[in-house]
C-alpha cells in the first residue's frame, strides 16, 4: 500500500543524520486524486501514517495556475490560505509542509526532499550550477535562487514543463540553489538509486573532507557557556563545540566570514540568520546585549575567536539541535570548496525568510 511504503521510506531516510537533521526534509506520495504530504512539525524518523496530510491534487494544481498579488505579504498570505483550503475533509487540524506545491508538480508517485550537507556543498557554491551541468548533464534540473513559497513553486513548475518538452520525460531530480534536492520516482527503489547516484558523484569531486574531531572543554569554555545561557534567558542552555573545523573557522573575522550568513532556510530556523562573533571572551556580555538590541532576539550561535562556538537554546535539546545544524553549515562551507567556494543566501532573501510567516511557524514547532 502506498501510504505504508511512504511511512517506511520516510522513517529510513529520516533516521540517517547525513541526510536529515532536526525537522528538515519532507516526503510525499500520490494515490489517485490525493497527495499525502508530511505535516509541518513532524519528524521523518518517527512519522506514522497520521503524520501526513491528505491534499486535493486538483486544488493544488489550481494554486500553481492562479495569479496572486505582487506584494510579498499579500501574495504569501493568499497562497497559504489556498493551500490550507486544499486539505481534504477531516485534515483541518494538520498543516501541510511548506514545500507541498513542489511535491505536487512531480507526476511520479513518490517524492523525497532532503537538505544533505554533501548536496548543499554544491547548491551553496559559487560554481554550483556550472558544476551540476558538468556532473549530471540533462539528468538534473537546476533552479536558481529565488524567494520560497508560491513564487518558487511557480518557477519550478515552469522549469519542469520546459524540461519535459526538451527531454520528453518528467524531471526526476531537482536541485534548488541554497536549499537542497528533490528526488521523484514511482517506487522507493527508484528514489534510492537516484539519490545514491547524486551522492556518489558528488563524493568523488571532494577535495577536502571536514574534520570534526572533538576539542577539549576547559574551565574557560565552561564559564562562557554558563554566562551565555544566563544572557539567553531563564531555562536556557549553551553547548560548547570546539571541534577542529570550528576552531579553524574561529581564528579571525576573515576565516569565519562564510558562516556569518545562512546557507539555507534550515539554518535560519534552527540557528537564526546571523551568528555573533566576538574577539575576546570578556566582551561576551556587551556584544550579546548589542546584538539583542540590534536584532530584537538573542543569537543562537556565539563564535569566540580561537575557541570554536557555543550553541544556545531554550533548554538542552534545542541548544543541541542548533549545534548540529551549525555544524551542518560548517560541512557545507568545507564541501563548497570543491565547487568554487561557499555562497551564502543573499541579504534580501534572508530578510524575506526571517519575516515569512511559514518559517516563523516552523521555528515555533522546533
Amino acid at each position: 500500500m502506498v501510504i505504508n511504503d511512504l511511512v517506511a521510506l520516510s522513517n529510513r531516510y529520516g533516521s540517517n543524520p547525513a541526510l536529515v537533521l532536526a525537522g528538515g526534509g519532507n516526503t510525499s506520495a500520490k494515490l489517485d486524486d490525493i497527495l499525502y504530504v508530511k505535516a509541518s512539525g513532524t519528524a521523518l524518523s518517527s512519522i506514522k501514517a497520521e503524520g501526513f496530510v491528505k491534499m486535493d491534487r486538483a486544488k493544488l494544481n489550481g494554486i500553481l495556475q492562479k495569479q496572486y498579488p505582487e506584494d510579498d505579504g499579500e501574495r504569501e498570505a493568499a497562497a497559504l490560505a489556498d493551500l490550507m483550503a486544499a486539505r481534504m475533509p477531516g485534515e483541518q487540524d494538520k498543516r501541510p509542509s511548506v514545500e507541498t506545491l513542489l511535491h505536487s508538480l512531480f507526476p511520479q508517485t513518490f517524492v523525497l526532499h532532503l537538505h544533505p550537507a554533501l548536496v548543499n556543498g554544491l547548491t551553496c557554491a559559487v560554481d554550483g550550477e556550472k558544476k551540476a551541468r558538468e556532473l549530471f548533464g540533462g539528468e538534473v534540473l537546476w533552479v536558481g535562487l529565488c524567494k520560497p513559497g508560491s513564487i518558487l513553486a511557480k518557477i519550478c513548475a515552469k522549469a519542469a514543463e520546459a524540461y519535459q518538452k526538451e527531454h520528453g520525460r518528467p524531471v526526476n531530480t531537482l536541485l534548488l540553489q541554497n536549499h537542497g534536492v528533490f528526488i521523484a520516482g514511482n517506487t522507493p527503489e527508484e528514489l534510492d538509486s537516484r539519490l545514491n547516484t547524486v551522492l556518489t558523484k558528488l563524493e568523488k569531486q571532494l577535495v577536502e573532507i571536514p574534520d570534526f574531531a572533538p576539542g577539549r572543554e576547559t574551565a574557560q569554555t565552561a564559564q562562557i557557556a554558563q554566562k551565555a545561557a544566563e544572557l539567553y534567558g531563564p531555562g536556557s542552555a549553551a553547548v560548547y563545540d570546539g571541534n577542529r573545523e570550528a576552531m579553524k573557522l574561529s581564528v579571525n573575522r576573515e576565516s569565519v566570514r562564510p558562516l556569518m550568513r545562512p546557507f539555507t532556510p534550515d539554518h535560519i530556523v534552527y540557528c537564526k540568520a546571523w551568528p555573533l562573533y566576538i574577539e575576546k571572551a570578556g566582551e561576551l556580555e556587551n556584544e550579546f546585549r548589542a546584538y539583542l538590541a540590534a536584532r530584537g532576539a538573542p543569537p543562537n550561535i556565539v563564535i569566540v575567536k580561537g575557541l570554536g562556538f557555543f550553541a544556545l537554546g531554550r533548554g538542552e535539546p534545542r541548544a543541541q539541535t542548533a549545534r548540529a545544524v551549525f555544524n551542518d553549515a560548517i560541512k557545507i562551507a568545507v564541501y563548497a570548496k570543491s565547487f568554487g567556494g561557499p555562497l551564502a543566501m543573499t541579504e534580501e532573501l534572508t530578510e524575506f525568510i526571517v519575516n515569512w510567516e511559514v518559517e516563523a511557524y516552523r521555528q515555533k514547532q522546533n
